[in-house]
């Protein structure tokens, strides 16, 4: 199985299960002008203490890492959250997505 796969967003169905642990890659931030394959942030997403409606987005890169970029709501009773709500809050464009 190969890992490390990068899809995009707007390729993921609206059904799909987004678990805790799931990476998200959002190109074009400003962060390396002369370089576009280097600008980019990661985002994993995790549990919040004592929450359990919803997911967060958690940056991971250097110099942001710890920056939650948005919540999204768990799919109730479920401990997942769905494709449709990770889209609505990050958006369809620039944006990719890596299960492991």
């Amino acid at each position: 199985m190969q890992t490390n796969v990068w899809i995009p967003i707007s390729n993921i169905s609206d059904a799909e299960k987004i678990w805790s642990g799931t990476r998200i890659r959002l190109f074009n931030v400003g962060l390396n002008v002369t370089n576009k394959e280097n600008d980019y942030y990661d985002y994993l997403v995790s549990y919040i203490y004592d929450n359990d409606d919803l997911l967060q987005l958690t940056n991971l890169s250097q110099g942001k890492a710890g920056n939650i970029l948005c919540v999204i709501p768990k799919d109730k009773p479920n401990h997942y959250s769905m494709g449709k709500s990770l889209k609505e809050m990050v958006g369809l464009e620039n944006t990719y997505v890596c299960f492991e």
